[in-house]
């Protein structure tokens, strides 16, 4: 009994092992489903056919009802984790062609990530991603039900329009994020620039900080560093909401300092603001818990 046609053009070991998986799970319920394979032009067969079941347990019409449902779960499967990757790729390649090929596979890091697809295990990404193999499959589902045929790559590019546009949104986000991370790191070679170039006005700079979540900045004797620059500084976070990161970070600048030791948990690991110190300062950075600095109560003035 002839049930389905599946074509193919690409990937064939990886598809025929996934339609096996699949039918072999179906044959466990009773249904043995033959799957035999030719080649046409371009193309790659799998033909799926009925050789054996318990018509005691199931009707006719129920045999094609679960056969198709198994074998569309394995062309959804087929389509998310075989052929998606490739239709990202092809979309970063055609939409954003002007990028260099490392900037392109940097962006295409990007959507997978975003999709889901890079190995990534949170919850949210998660989700997304078997919402999305949901909507493949009932589009599938949808078209098996009236149809004894379908070639994946041309079922994809015609009936799928709202999951390539997807793939497409997935895409523009992606080089939104990479562009945003270029101008990041061009910002921050130029703050390295900077601090190299100038004179330190400070050796040794202690960070602790305080209650309300500010910082106080000591020298290598425990004084308090003062200077105009930082005066200026300290003034913008009042008048313009600055925060006390973005202050720290142009504070340290400022003085430019050959060492930086953060005492008593200044700033958390993994932080944005350490990531953005350590990308400028590199080795000139050392972590305290424990010394006299670490458990004082408040600044000591300069005499």
């Amino acid at each position: 009994m002839d049930l389905i046609t599946i074509g193919i053009n690409d990937d064939i070991d990886i598809v025929h092992e996934r339609l096996k998986t699949e039918l072999e799970v179906l044959s466990k319920q009773g249904i043995d489903l033959d799957l035999t394979e030719r080649v046409h032009g371009d193309l790659y067969f799998f033909d799926c056919g009925v050789s054996n079941c318990i018509f005691s347990k199931f009707s006719y019409n129920d045999i094609i009802y679960i056969s198709k449902h198994y074998v569309a779960n394995a062309i959804s499967d087929i389509i998310i984790d075989i052929m998606e990757k490739k239709l990202l790729k092809k979309c970063i390649d055609g939409n954003y062609y002007y990028f260099s090929e490392e900037e392109r596979q940097r962006i295409f890091e990007y959507a997978c990530k975003a999709l889901g697809i890079d190995g990534t295990q949170s919850d949210q990404v998660c989700v997304y991603r078997l919402s999305r193999k949901a909507r493949v499959l009932q589009k599938v589902l949808d078209y098996l039900e009236n149809n004894s045929s379908i070639i994946i790559p041309g079922f994809v590019r015609f009936r799928m329009k709202d999951y390539i546009l997807e793939l497409e949104d997935a895409t523009d986000r992606a080089v939104e994020e990479y562009l945003m991370e270029r101008e990041y790191n061009e910002f921050i070679k130029l703050l390295r620039y900077f601090v190299e170039i100038q004179e330190p006005k400070v050796d040794t700079v202690n960070v602790l900080k305080n209650p309300d979540n500010s910082y106080r900045l000591l020298d290598g004797r425990g004084m308090t560093v003062n200077n105009e620059l930082l005066d200026d500084l300290a003034s913008e976070v009042l008048e313009n909401n600055i925060n006390y990161d973005d202050l720290l970070i142009s504070s340290l600048i400022t003085i430019a300092p050959t060492r930086i030791v953060f005492h008593n948990g200044a700033v958390s690991e993994g932080s944005e603001i350490l990531d953005t110190i350590k990308k400028v300062f590199h080795n000139k950075i050392a972590y305290c818990h424990g010394c006299e600095l670490c458990y004082i109560k408040k600044p000591v003035e300069k005499e």
